[in-house]
């Protein structure tokens, strides 16, 4: 055999069993390790261009950006202005006030992630539009909030109000995903009054969030509507 490997692996030997041990040992260190902390940057950044023109037109040219080390984990763009049914009641009331398959924002997910089902969320760049959990009793207990960003390939999403139904939109997000549910990231109302924003939060045991507040207008009147979208946590199957 070449390389050695013949003496290295005889069974029996005592080679064999500190070779087993010291694998065990860097499995062990690897699984156990915590994953990296993202840090939070905003950064004068146009939209990505795999976006359409149309939808590019509708979001901020700004980026909140979630890092690990350098290198972005995730880029979000949200909305200029999303068009409100209402002025809020309250902050806690703020997602009730937007109409499902509302445009909210596009991000961006340089390397593959899972969502918040757990799902695959491959990489590449997405819209994302607000939808509400279904309540017909296949969903119950699998989140603490109803209020979801179901994530859409920018080839598959090209306009504003290109999709304006909740079983197309979940149609046209499972085809980036493994199986027939869609690609979501879970939104919750934001914690405290927002005056800050964007921040990193823990809203939820093991839930990480970054709270944003995007621009609105209901009817004639310019409003703003905080809230927390999930970036690492998981939903119950």
């Amino acid at each position: 055999m070449p390389f050695g490997f013949r003496p290295l692996l005889r069974p029996g030997t005592g080679a064999l069993r500190g070779f087993v041990v010291a694998l065990a040992l860097v499995l062990h260190a690897a699984c156990s390790s915590p994953a990296a902390e993202l840090t939070l940057k905003t950064a004068d950044k146009e939209p990505p261009k795999e976006l359409d023109a149309a939808i590019r037109v509708k979001l901020q040219s700004k980026a909140v950006q979630l890092l690990d080390g350098e290198k972005p984990a995730y880029e979000f763009w949200f909305s200029s202005e999303i068009p409100a049914q209402s002025k809020p009641a309250s902050t806690a009331k703020a997602l009730d006030v937007i109409k499902e398959t509302t445009l909210i924002g596009a991000v961006s997910v340089p390397a593959a992630k899972r969502d918040y089902r757990d799902d695959e969320l491959p990489a590449g760049v997405y819209t994302m539009r607000f939808v509400m959990q279904p309540q017909d009793g296949d969903h119950l207990g699998t989140a603490e909030y109803l209020y979801f960003a179901v994530l859409v390939s920018s080839k598959l999403d090209t306009k504003p109000d290109g999709i304006t139904d909740y079983k197309p939109l979940v149609k046209a997000s499972a085809k980036s995903g493994s199986g027939d549910h869609p690609v979501i990231l879970s939104l919750r109302p934001a914690s405290a009054d927002a005056s800050e924003t964007p921040t990193l939060h823990e809203p939820a045991p093991e839930h990480k969030s970054v709270r944003i507040k995007v621009p609105a207008k209901a009817g004639q009147e310019k409003t703003s509507l905080p809230f927390e979208l999930v970036y690492e946590g998981k939903g119950k199957k």
